[in-house]
């Protein structure tokens, strides 16, 4: 297992809770959130239905007929949410961690950073594209436009296949930061970058070694470099 995975684990709980709570809020601004009182009704409903279910008020039949039609209304006025989530994962983990030299607040806490694989500047691109693979957004984007372009009666087993494919990316991203040595995940692969320690005695550590090399190449170097020899001047008589 890498030497940074429980930092990294801790630094990215910490990033998800700090935009989930910015996104919760901005979801309560009636413009960028237009539907959110439907969903609200919707999901109400869905909870009076798994009631109803619990308490064997209705059999299961009954109950998974009235839960497709539901959970179909409740994707589809969850769209602005999922956008709002979307753009603030992007400056978040791919813009401001670009201008913050790989570190976000999580990052900075726990003391690691994303660098580049091999040793290429990082641009933003390379942190969009890291935070894309990460944050599993092109099945985000797929789950959004299947309850848009199909219908009720046919989005609930296609909507699920495409679920599982995405657990199955965080799950090989997950097992890859796990067993690699250098702990590089898909999304490292994809942007080219890895994550490393930044506690600053790790850097002096680091920079101590550098320069013990430097003197001992210097050393050897100066050890196999032959001598001059002084030619004696002769004395005329």
């Amino acid at each position: 297992m890498n030497h940074t995975f429980f930092k990294r684990i801790g630094a990215y709980v910490l990033d998800v809770l700090i935009v989930s709570l910015l996104v919760s809020l901005l979801s309560y601004v009636p413009f960028l959130n237009p539907s959110r009182d439907a969903y609200s009704e919707k999901y109400n409903e869905l909870v009076n239905l798994q009631e109803q279910y619990t308490s064997n008020e209705i059999s299961l039949d009954e109950y998974n007929q009235a839960f497709v039609p539901i959970a179909y209304e409740i994707y589809r006025y969850n769209t602005y949410y999922v956008i709002i989530d979307l753009v603030c994962t992007l400056l978040y983990f791919g813009v401001l961690q670009f201008f913050c030299k790989g570190q976000t607040i999580g990052k900075k806490l726990f003391q690691i950073r994303v660098v580049s694989n091999d040793e290429r500047p990082l641009t933003i691109v390379n942190f969009i594209l890291r935070t894309v693979v990460l944050s599993n957004m092109i099945i985000s984007i797929a789950l959004q436009c299947i309850v848009h372009f199909m219908d009720v009666d046919h989005y609930y087993m296609v909507y699920e296949n495409v679920n599982l494919v995405g657990s199955i990316i965080l799950y090989i991203m997950l097992f890859m930061i796990v067993v690699r040595a250098d702990g590089r995940g898909l999304h490292d692969f994809v942007a080219n970058t890895k994550v490393v320690l930044d506690d600053p005695q790790v850097k002096e550590d680091k920079v101590e070694a550098e320069q013990k090399i430097i003197d001992l190449e210097a050393k050897e170097e100066k050890k196999s470099t032959p001598k001059k020899k002084t030619k004696k001047g002769t004395k005329k008589e």
